[in-house]
């Protein structure tokens, strides 16, 4: 390790290797270009089946240590831990002694100048206090995307132990963020958030980016009777997502362009999306994970982004926009991006108005073409991964240098505020 770099502590809930998912493509892009800045080294979280995977290209980026953790609970359990804890589930979840002792073992024989934390349940994983900056990134503002879910979940009677869940990282989220010296936001929009739930808490933005050399038009003709989704489907806004599509915008499309399909790429379809899948009538299709997915986003005639709930910004918007695909989102989907409906997507949120928007780019190819061209030019100024990273080693440059450089210690949070 080359020492002449300042030392940074990072802990993420995942292993960031294979870039598959929102969080890990994030910690990976980004470690990419810390580590010309600095020397990292990742404890994180990490399951038997992705620690089975070829590690070298992230070793090659920093030290890396992979505490196991368990598989994700049944429903009916996490239900019961929910109901038999006063912490939400997520911080159970990733409650570790052994990872806790990484960590004390790491501060104890090392001279860290920063400790990076992915998400605000993997701080309760640090000690109490500490003297160096702790940076909190939240990649989503966890409270409401739980709430927001709580709101529209099926079965509806999910809703009160969603909404049960909601509350509780209501009340220990925030308590997290006063914890940290400082807090990273996806867009202005969670910043206002955090204002609001813990004032006096200081924010930086930290958005998520693209690799815009990587996600980039082709000259493959587009299929205009085929829309393309993709996400991580045990998430629950994922799978929300695509059932309000598929059940209440599909038919409005299909009624007029009875060969259209909804292709979804990524990880772990749900039990209620494989039924979907499986009678021909509904127009969907899983594909599942792929190693590229520039072929489909380049193929497609329009990435659909149908979100009713969540929090945070959206990776999949931005690589699609990066390849020239034309984009229909709803309000919440494009939340925090900064967006401009009708020049870099469409936005719609009524389900007869957002088919609306598909059968136009669908049948105007000129429309589609202007707006994948903006969008393209939007992503590339505004969301590359380059600036998100330029703009995080400031911050690190920025906590490192500063007069304060411990986390708030319990005693003088309340002191901060005022």
């Amino acid at each position: 390790m080359n020492t002449s770099r300042p030392a940074v502590l990072m802990l993420t809930p995942y292993l960031p290797y294979p870039p598959v998912s929102g969080g890990r493509s994030r910690t990976y892009n980004l470690l990419k270009r810390l580590t010309r800045d600095f020397a990292v080294t990742l404890v994180c979280f990490g399951r038997p089946e992705e620690r089975a995977f070829d590690l070298s290209p992230l070793q090659a980026l920093c030290e890396l240590i992979v505490i196991s953790r368990p598989a994700s609970p049944s429903k009916l359990r996490a239900a019961l831990l929910s109901l038999t804890a006063l912490q939400p589930i997520t911080m159970r979840l990733y409650s570790s002694n052994e990872f806790r002792e990484t960590v004390k073992r790491l501060l104890r024989v090392r001279l860290f100048d920063l400790i990076h934390v992915e998400s605000f349940y993997m701080l309760q994983n640090l000690p109490p206090e500490l003297p160096v900056p702790v940076f909190l990134s939240e990649p989503a503002i966890e409270y409401l995307a739980w709430w927001r879910h709580a709101r529209v979940a099926r079965p509806i009677y999910q809703r009160p132990a969603l909404a049960l869940e909601a509350l509780k990282m209501r009340f220990f989220e925030p308590q997290a963020w006063s914890a940290a010296t400082l807090v990273g936001v996806m867009s202005e929009v969670d910043a206002q958030i955090v204002k609001r739930a813990a004032p006096g808490v200081p924010t930086v933005l930290s958005p998520n980016g693209v690799d815009t050399d990587h996600f980039k038009p082709s000259a493959v003709r587009r299929d205009p009777d085929s829309a393309v989704f993709m996400g991580d489907y045990k998430y629950f806004p994922n799978e929300d997502a695509v059932l309000y599509f598929v059940r209440e915008i599909m038919p409005l499309i299909r009624a007029k362009r009875p060969n259209f399909t909804l292709t979804l790429l990524g990880k772990d379809p749900t039990p209620a999306l494989i039924r979907l899948a499986r009678d021909p009538r509904n127009g969907l299709r899983l594909q599942g994970l792929v190693e590229d997915t520039r072929p489909y986003l380049n193929r497609a005639g329009v990435f659909v982004c149908p979100l009713r709930s969540g929090s945070g910004t959206r990776f999949k918007l931005l690589e699609a926009l990066a390849c020239g695909c034309p984009v229909v989102s709803t309000t919440l989907g494009a939340e925090g991006l900064g967006a401009q409906d009708g020049r870099h997507m469409r936005i719609a949120d009524a389900p007869a108005a957002f088919a609306d928007a598909v059968l136009r780019l669908l049948d105007d190819p000129q429309e589609a073409a202007r707006l994948s061209y903006h969008g393209r030019n939007w992503v590339v100024e505004r969301h590359s991964w380059g600036r998100s990273a330029a703009l995080l080693i400031d911050t690190y440059f920025a906590l490192i240098g500063s007069e304060d450089m411990t986390a708030p210690s319990p005693s003088n949070r309340r002191a901060r505020r005022r």
